[in-house]
C-alpha cells in the first residue's frame, strides 16, 4: 500500500491544517473582522481551548472512519469524508480572496489542496463499487457532515459562553 491509498493519511492532513487554525485563530480574530457576510468565520469561536475542543471532536469522527475503513478495506468511505473536508480548504483560499487578506488555515489549505486530490485520486482507484453506493455513501458522509458542523459550533459556543461568561 502506497503512501497516498492509506486510510490514515485524512486525519493526518486533518490535523497538519487545524493546526494552523487552533495556533493563530484568537489573534487573528483581534485584529480582524470575522464576518463575511452575515456568515462568522470559524463559528464565533474566539478561544484556543474552545476551538480544540471542536477540532478533536472532528479528529476523533475521521480516525474513527479511517479505522471502519481499513477494517472493512471499504475505501469510499475515506473519499466521502475526503470530499467535504477537500470544499474545506478551498473555502479556506476563497475566504481569503474576500478578505484580501490571510485568513488561518490558508497556508496550510493551499500546500494540501494538491496533496489531497493526489489522496483523492489514489483512493479511487482503490474503490471498485457499484455507482449506487458512490451516490448514497457521499451524500450521506456530506449530510453526516454538514449536522456535525453545525452541532459542534453551537456545542463551542455553549462551551465559550459558559467558561468566558460571555451572557
Amino acid at each position: 500500500m502506497s503512501f497516498f491509498s492509506a486510510y490514515w493519511v485524512l486525519p493526518l492532513l486533518f490535523m497538519f491544517h487545524d493546526f494552523e487554525e487552533l495556533v493563530l485563530v484568537p489573534s487573528w480574530l483581534l485584529n480582524h473582522d470575522s464576518y463575511i457576510g452575515k456568515k462568522q468565520l470559524f463559528g464565533g469561536v474566539h478561544h484556543s481551548d474552545v476551538l480544540a475542543i471542536g477540532i478533536w471532536e472532528e479528529f476523533c469522527i475521521y480516525l474513527l472512519l479511517s479505522t471502519v475503513a481499513n477494517l472493512i478495506n471499504y475505501p469510499l468511505l475515506v473519499v466521502a469524508a475526503t470530499l467535504p473536508y477537500l470544499l474545506h480548504l478551498i473555502a479556506h483560499c476563497i475566504f481569503s480572496i474576500i478578505k484580501h487578506a490571510y485568513v488561518p488555515g490558508v497556508v496550510t489549505s493551499i500546500i494540501e489542496i494538491p496533496i489531497t486530490i493526489l489522496y483523492l485520486l489514489a483512493l479511487i482507484k482503490l474503490t471498485h463499487i457499484a455507482i449506487w453506493q458512490w451516490f448514497v455513501v457521499i451524500i450521506a458522509v456530506f449530510v453526516a457532515f454538514a449536522a456535525n458542523l453545525q452541532f459542534i459550533h453551537i456545542i463551542m459556543s455553549r462551551i465559550e459562553d459558559t467558561m468566558y461568561c460571555r451572557k
